[in-house]
């Protein structure tokens, strides 16, 4: 079958080439493939043509006449960190069930965020799923202009529009305490990453908390923040935490999982044997704690529900349900593995 001039200058099958194959006209194509009033048997007929020439609607074309495009947008901190990976294809999965496709972009400082957003509008996606890591107000605005429907996965105020689902990083820290304390550490030290950062904040609000609640001290150099959530940079606020604290901490809580393998290996450079002299703990519960040697304990945020609980949420919005946009948060739930559990406790 040879389209000839009736392909795109891509070489892709054009609306023409549908139609003229399908034996009907271009008008008539176009209605049948937008849902535009052609007869059911003429409808049928126009789509199995377009999926045997690989015919794909231009999505512009498709916002100028009032149709949906068919796209979500997803904007993540870093597209490499494990918990954003688990967390995209989740979104993926609902997504696919509704026929939608998923963008994804990166971006981590507030300004190149609130850009990001701003050039996403309805003529490229139906919606918009963020995951920022600083809510800060040029965040906030960027969010409050959006032109499609939006959901955020992280923090924003109650009296924000747009839906928010959460992890419990304050309980989640309090999971990691209670069960170290159980264990019979009594000096547990805090590597976190950058302060400024929503889970930042959250997890050492939820790490004083928590050793207050047990009834520990709260010491200042048992506590370090690296300068990003990667295992490169938590390498050297380990090695200053060895330094400040005098070696004298019996545990430590790690601000996500990249922090604890980082931990691990200073610890084990060190002679420090986990779990024997230290225990270790971390965050996010990815899928390379089991791997780890020894496997580390680790608290699931629930990565996968806040990107299924975000795309349900959008999706419903996208079909007009009221009540759709809302806030939620995900309980964290610990998996405890060896590096936490002395042999002599339980």
């Amino acid at each position: 079958m040879a389209l000839g001039a009736e392909q795109g200058m891509a070489g892709l099958p054009t609306i023409t080439a549908v139609a003229q194959v399908a034996g009907v006209s271009v008008a008539t194509a176009s209605r049948a493939l937008h849902g535009g009033g052609a007869s059911a048997a003429t409808a049928e007929r126009v789509r199995l043509v377009a999926e045997q020439l690989g015919y794909r609607p231009n999505a512009v074309a498709r916002a100028l006449q009032g149709g949906t495009i068919g796209q979500i947008a997803m904007i993540v901190p870093d597209a490499a960190n494990p918990v954003y990976a688990r967390m995209t294809s989740a979104v993926q999965h609902e997504l696919a069930a509704d026929d939608r496709h998923l963008l994804v972009a990166q971006a981590q400082d507030p300004a190149d965020v609130a850009a990001a957003i701003g050039r996403f509008g309805p003529s490229t996606i139906d919606g918009l799923i963020v995951v920022p890591l600083r809510p800060e107000p040029q965040v906030l605005e960027a969010l409050d202009a959006a032109r499609v429907p939006t959901v955020v996965i992280g923090s924003l105020p109650l009296t924000a529009v747009h839906g928010a689902v959460g992890a419990d990083s304050r309980a989640g820290v309090q999971l990691a305490i209670d069960h170290l304390v159980a264990q019979g550490a009594q000096r547990i030290a805090f590597v976190n990453g950058p302060v400024d950062t929503t889970p930042g904040r959250m997890r050492l609000e939820g790490y004083r908390l928590a050793l207050d609640a047990a009834g520990l001290d709260f010491d200042p150099a048992l506590v370090v923040a690296a300068d990003d959530f990667t295992h490169a940079a938590a390498l050297p606020a380990i090695d200053a935490l060895l330094e400040r604290s005098a070696r004298s901490f019996d545990a430590i809580v790690a601000a996500n999982d990249l922090i604890a393998f980082a931990a691990l290996r200073v610890l084990s450079d060190a002679g420090i044997a986990v779990p024997g002299d230290c225990l270790v703990v971390g965050m996010d519960d990815t899928e390379l704690a089991q791997m780890a040697i020894p496997s580390l304990t680790s608290v699931d945020l629930g990565a996968e529900a806040r990107g299924t609980l975000a795309a349900q949420q959008l999706l419903a919005s996208l079909r007009g349900e009221a009540d759709a946009i809302s806030h939620a948060t995900v309980v964290p739930r610990l998996v405890v593995r060896e590096s936490s559990t002395r042999r002599d406790r339980p």
